[in-house]
């Protein structure tokens, strides 16, 4: 599925879109062979409390930042390469559910998605 979307007119317009949204600040996105996969709002454990965030899973990186106006607006952008990427499911707490840590060599940090299926579709496509 990803090689035919690869060079496709669609996929370089969401990926143009992704990049407009975060500004001046983001990185250029736009590469040959970039797919755009999916995207959605996950909860991000920070030191003080649980934020939302945009996340964007391409067939390469993975891309997310800080909510200012949503589908409209994002700051604060950081990519992952997917390569880098392991994957750690954590367990059901009364606080806390449908959580999964994403791990690399300089980061490692916890998101939760709004559904156990939500939760399970990322981990499967972050893993492909």
């Amino acid at each position: 599925m990803v090689d035919h979307l690869a060079n496709t007119e669609i996929n370089s317009q969401r990926i143009a879109a992704v990049e407009s949204c975060f500004g001046a600040s983001g990185q250029p996105l736009a590469l040959p062979g970039r797919v755009l996969l999916g995207e959605g709002v996950l909860t991000k454990e920070c030191r003080k409390k649980a934020k939302p965030r945009i996340f964007f899973l391409f067939n390469d990186i993975l891309v997310y930042g800080s909510i200012v106006l949503n589908k409209r607006k994002y700051r604060s952008q950081h990519i992952i390469p997917l390569e880098e990427v392991t994957l750690e499911l954590l367990p059901e707490t009364l606080q806390a559910k449908n959580r999964w840590m994403i791990k690399t060599a300089k980061k490692s940090f916890v998101v939760s998605a709004a559904s156990a299926t939500e939760r399970q579709e990322w981990i499967s496509h972050i893993e492909e």
